[in-house]
């Protein structure tokens, strides 16, 4: 009889620390989902980059606007995709807490089971 409650509280403290670390990372997800991370390329080096690029014969000339345009996309595209790493990442931060949650709970029952009356 021992041993089982040393058992079963040993899986509820593992368990536990597993929920305990999927809230956690459930609530980081939730901040970068809301605060993503910025982009931080800036457009001056957007611009150097791609006249190097023009330079060495990889990128073709643009206009101001293509080359603004085309900067302001891929700083959106950023910021989207961070979002939804985001989003993912609160889900499968979700799994960490839902998933141990009726192991917790059955061993928990188990415990008030068959500890005895005082």
């Amino acid at each position: 009889m021992m041993v089982r409650s040393i058992y079963l509280y040993a899986v509820m403290l593992v368990t536990l620390v597993m929920m305990i670390g999927g809230s956690v990372s459930a609530i980081m997800n939730i901040s970068d989902y809301f605060v993503p991370t910025p982009y931080y390329e800036s457009y001056s080096n957007f611009l150097s980059m791609h006249q190097h690029n023009v330079n060495e014969g990889f990128s073709e000339e643009m206009t101001e606007e293509e080359l603004r345009n085309r900067y302001e996309s891929e700083r959106s595209d950023h910021l989207q995709m961070q979002k939804s790493y985001a989003a993912n990442g609160f889900f499968k931060s979700l799994a960490w807490v839902f998933i141990p949650l009726p192991v917790f709970l059955i061993s928990l029952n188990q415990l008030r089971k068959n500890k005895p009356a005082s």
